[in-house]
């Protein structure tokens, strides 16, 4: 018999490592989905798949399970589900280690049993839809779903309860000796994102009221401050109340809310992230108290990129609170779904600030959901693809965190899909082919070869954000919408070019960069970095000012202000707050065309936004201006003092190749002499091109590769050996 099973994640030579029972394994898994036809490990077809990923040396697999499907009509609790879920693992894959997806989520009588927790919606009441037949239990969960509140004392303590039983249970069986992780999930599809949020304003409901106002006490200590900060004379704790809807969409400064008069709406959401986050630790927490062996916990958690607009109503902004706990050892999620990123020459990256996660010891796992050609996509009609462009695919989506220090899982909606060989063949994962699975046992044997070897990933560009700077700024509801169709406008036409767009074309400079949050900035070295972008940080305490003025604007380091960055310092907000950072005369300009050119060096960028707003201007002579308004005004400038040189840039440029120039000039080096999407880092080197064509690849300090490129390709190099690995 096996030994039972003991899991960690070690941070060694800056790479976060998946440890069972000591020995390092790369956090590569494959998973089932919560699909009916596809969520049994049991069953004909998810059996194949797993015995299949087993052959091709992949050890680690993922499987669906919902506390509510194990209890009985009275509320005890059965885990005989969960023992046959882990045992069809490893019927299939003997050598198999299980992590399970464990949804929190009571039972529908314990729904209707406690009206007073549910999440409440700001503009709607909840309802929960009729289900008919086998379905998925999270279906609609993006609706207005009547759900436990997170904030719901009642339900955490419910919820602790049946999690520490389980584990208790789940322990003292064989099957129990498998299990190397948990996954706690809940909200929105598992992922702890606020039921409801992208076309509704959660939560307003009692048992949140109850808590906000707890958080209120505990922050302002007595009502007259309280009334004094919210600009409300005669507010107690009793009458102080969440945010309604016209409030949490109206921005006063651009895209900011102004902490003078808005101060109520900064606080509720503060609340909601800070509190969210001691939630989800907490599940960590008991978990592993109650498992007897130590236990790798994981959660949906940290979403930062494409949350379409919605980050302070549905993300979990409060990262640097979650990275100081030892209660959570992995943080998770799907890989974005901007087209962008997605489609064919994008880079495929994941949905939060991973280079932050990495350095914090935290494993970093993608969900990778990419359809192929083999089956299609079930929700997505017009989805096409080519056997090349899967394997082309395949390989950047599943190296992608594999470079950036982490793993991820093959989450297989095939079974499910709209298999075109489904009169010979029937139902079939999205990878059960052999070309395919020959890339996964290749990409298998590359991960599992580097994990005893240093983490490296020569980054001399920096990007600098700070999630909870979404409290300040402002956001809309999206209409509704079919599942599948995900809403991409936003209130705020300026963020998603600081967010995603930004990110997209730094991935695609052939230059290197990582990810600071900007409290981070006392204390990471910033030795290697020669360009530093300051993105999604509005908000710039005093302390973070003298820091950046002392540490980063360095030797002779470029250092530059995106979009509203260091408009306020938390209590105010104006222009002059920006220009005493950067040292550029600063203000507010309102356009009737918010279009705006950049040139650096010959290289251009355009830009028009699709509605107008007051933006930032510049005052900078005609050497230094880099950007213009429609108007003429100026949109860019460049500031260049003893120590430092200091960029601002009223919208941030997105262009691999103006990026590209911009990082050139100061002073970075160039991996790939192309601007194009290239995965850089544990040491490997690879091109994502539509074109192909020859390319001059180097890794600092490393050999010349020239190669050849096929068109629609992805190659894997050795950056340091110059080894071609695959492609």
């Amino acid at each position: 018999m096996p030994l039972p099973l003991s899991s960690r994640v070690e941070l060694r030579d800056d790479r976060p490592t998946l440890l069972l029972n000591e020995s390092p394994v790369a956090p590569l898994i494959y998973a089932l989905s919560d699909c009916p036809g596809a969520r049994w490990s049991w069953e004909e077809v998810p059996t194949r798949n797993i015995s299949e990923f087993g052959k091709r040396g992949v050890r680690l697999f993922q499987v669906d399970i919902w506390l509510n499907q194990m209890l009985d009509d009275s509320g005890d609790l059965d885990i005989a589900l969960a023992r046959r879920q882990i045992a069809g693992v490893t019927s299939a894959a003997p050598d198999g280690a299980v992590m399970l997806r464990l949804h929190l989520n009571p039972s529908k009588s314990w729904i209707d049993a406690h009206p007073e927790e549910w999440v409440g919606y700001a503009d709607t009441e909840p309802r929960d839809l009729p289900i008919h037949g086998l379905h998925r239990p999270l279906a609609h969960d993006g609706d207005r779903p009547k759900r436990a509140s997170f904030y719901s004392t009642i339900w955490q303590q419910w919820a602790h309860a049946t999690l520490r039983e389980f584990c208790e249970k789940l322990a003292a069986t064989p099957e129990g000796d498998a299990l190397f992780g948990l996954q706690l999930a809940n909200g929105v599809y598992g992922e702890w994102h606020q039921f409801g949020f992208l076309h509704h304003d959660p939560d307003s409901g009692l048992a949140s009221t109850v808590a906000f106002r707890l958080w209120l006490q505990n922050k302002y200590g007595d009502e007259a401050a309280l009334a004094k900060a919210w600009n409300s004379p005669g507010l107690t704790w009793e009458t102080a109340q969440v945010p309604d809807s016209p409030a949490r969409e109206k921005a006063s400064i651009g895209i900011l809310r102004d902490p003078q008069t808005q101060r109520a709406v900064i606080d509720y959401f503060t609340f909601q992230h800070t509190t969210l986050t001691d939630v989800v630790v907490s599940f960590g927490a008991t978990a592993k108290a109650a498992w007897p062996r130590p236990l790798v916990t994981a959660a949906f958690f940290g979403y930062f990129y494409s949350i379409f607009g919605r980050q302070a109503a549905g993300a979990q902004l409060a990262a640097q609170k979650a990275l100081q706990s030892p209660h959570l050892d992995a943080w998770c999620s799907p890989q974005s779904y901007e087209d962008n990123a997605r489609n064919f020459g994008g880079p495929g990256n994941a949905r939060g600030i991973i280079g932050v996660v990495r350095r914090a010891g935290k494993l970093w796992l993608d969900e990778m959901d990419m359809p192929t050609s083999h089956v299609g996509c079930p929700w997505k009609e017009n989805f096409s693809s080519t056997p090349a462009d899967d394997i082309a695919i395949h390989r950047r989506n599943v190296l992608q965190p594999v470079t950036r220090g982490g793993g991820q899982w093959w989450y297989d909606f095939g079974p499910i899909g709209c298999t075109p060989n489904f009169a010979g063949g029937g139902n079939s994962g999205w990878w059960d082919t052999p070309e395919l699975l020959a890339e996964v046992e290749a990409i298998q044997r590359i991960a599992q070869q580097r994990v005893n070897q240093p983490f490296q990933r020569p980054a001399d560009v920096l990007l600098v954000h700070d999630p909870m700077s979404f409290c300040h700024t402002v956001s809309q509801r999206h209409p509704p919408a079919e599942f599948g169709k995900l809403p991409f406008t936003t209130s705020d036409p300026i963020t998603p070019l600081l967010v995603d767009d930004l990110l997209h074309g730094l991935y695609a400079t052939g230059v290197v960069f990582d990810e600071a949050l900007i409290g981070e900035l006392e204390t990471i070295d910033l030795t290697p970095y020669r360009l530093v972008l300051f993105a999604t940080t509005p908000v710039i305490t005093t302390a973070q000012r003298e820091n950046i003025q002392t540490r980063v604007a360095q030797n002779g380091r470029h250092v530059a202000l995106l979009g509203f960055a260091g408009w306020s310092d938390g209590d105010t907000t104006s222009a002059a707050l920006a220009e005493s950072l950067s040292g550029i005369p600063t203000r507010l300009h309102q356009l009737e065309s918010v279009a705006h050119d950049l040139e650096l060096e010959g290289i251009t960028e355009t830009r028009t936004l699709d509605h107008p707003i007051p933006v930032p201007a510049f005052e900078a002579d005609e050497n230094d201006r880099t950007g213009k308004w429609a108007d003429a005004s100026v949109s860019a400038a460049r500031r260049t003092t003893e120590t430092a040189t200091w960029w601002t840039f009223a919208l941030p440029p997105t262009t691999p190749a103006f990026l590209r120039q911009l990082a050139l000039t100061a002073g970075c080096h160039a991996v790939n002499d192309h601007a194009e999407v290239t995965l850089i880092g544990d040491g490997l080197i690879i091109p994502h091109t539509i074109e192909g064509g020859h390319r001059r690849l180097q890794w600092p300090g490393g050999p010349v590769i020239e190669a050849e490129l096929p068109p629609r390709s992805t190659t894997v190099f050795d950056g340091l050996t110059g080894e071609r690995l695959l492609g």
